[in-house]
């Protein structure tokens, strides 16, 4: 073959050529995309400062006695003096009993609804606004990582088949060195890979958080309050102060209620589920944005060993 003047590449030019490129590539995601993932870690920790369990607690006193609130119509009245069926007087007592403890649970809904309410409506809209920049940033940064490990894959096929000549000592630390350097590059990748992985689950999370209290306070709001005061109101006038009710007085009350009472359980039954839901999902959110602050925390004490990790690679001598 004629000898055209143009030297030849270097033994492992390539591989040191793909080497640099890997090492820019890990540097412009964690020094251009990684900061900014910080910030925003730390401004999204403001989901965190309301609890949904306080209000699911209410939910459930409250749901579990407007479900006792009921009076059974009882037998004919010459079946009442069998002491086995039980006296009219005391059924209708109880019933006037269990309704005004339900009516005794509104304060403590209405109290935790609005404190929810105080913490999430100023800031939905920028943490909503928060989270799709950090999902923006998770999908700028996947770019230069995903090339990275596109070229450590490229990388390790090429230095896979450079054997230096073991008498050649300052080639062999030469192809050490530089798979000692490439290594150091791979664990950053995996690590800004894994933060990523952390992030995402924190904008997916948080969005559940943002729309289930979004949610949770449309079931609470004034067609909640029209539906507990429809009930209230049906109960109310069995309800006085005399000692002995009339029974087929308060019977009739309770009956002409329980259309309110059903219509008032499933409204709570679908408040309870759904905050149910938000406190998993607050739970879940605590837990990833820690998992995220350890990442972040990796990267920024990132040890680089004497030892490379990656398979096949050169011995000590």
């Amino acid at each position: 073959m004629p000898d055209t003047g143009d030297p030849s590449p270097a033994p492992g030019a390539d591989a040191a050529h793909l080497a640099r490129r890997i090492g820019q590539l890990a540097a412009t995601a964690h020094s251009g995309f990684a900061p900014a993932i910080a910030r925003l870690h730390r401004s999204l920790h403001q989901l965190l400062a309301s609890d949904a369990k306080p209000l699911l607690r209410a939910l459930q006193d409250m749901q579990h006695a407007v479900a006792d609130a009921q009076c059974h119509r009882p037998g004919p009245r010459w079946l009442r003096w069998l002491p086995w069926l039980g006296s009219g007087p005391r059924a209708e007592l109880q019933y006037r009993t269990d309704c005004r403890e339900a009516l005794g649970t509104r304060g403590a809904v209405t109290e935790h609804a609005r404190a929810l309410a105080g913490v999430h409506r100023p800031q939905s809209a920028e943490a909503a606004r928060q989270l799709s920049q950090l999902l923006e940033v998770i999908d700028a940064m996947d770019v230069p990582l995903h090339e990275a490990q596109s070229l450590l894959t490229t990388w390790w096929d090429d230095v896979r088949t450079q054997r230096p000549d073991p008498q050649d000592q300052p080639a062999v630390d030469q192809l050490r060195a530089m798979v000692a350097e490439v290594d150091t590059h791979r664990t950053l990748v995996q690590r800004l890979e894994s933060a990523c992985s952390a992030a995402r689950d924190v904008v997916r999370i948080g969005r559940a958080v943002v729309s289930g209290r979004d949610t949770l306070l449309r079931l609470l709001d004034a067609s909640f309050d029209r539906c507990w005061d429809d009930w209230r109101l049906r109960v109310q006038p069995a309800l006085g102060d005399e000692a002995a009710p009339d029974p087929e007085r308060v019977v009739d009350i309770a009956s002409r209620a329980a259309p309110a009472r059903r219509a008032l359980l499933q409204r709570l039954e679908q408040a309870r589920a759904e905050c149910t839901r938000l406190q998993i999902d607050e739970q879940a959110l605590a837990q990833a944005l820690a998992q995220l602050g350890e990442q972040l925390a990796a990267l920024g004490d990132r040890p680089i060993g004497d030892e490379p990790t990656l398979p096949g690679i050169v011995p000590r001598r």
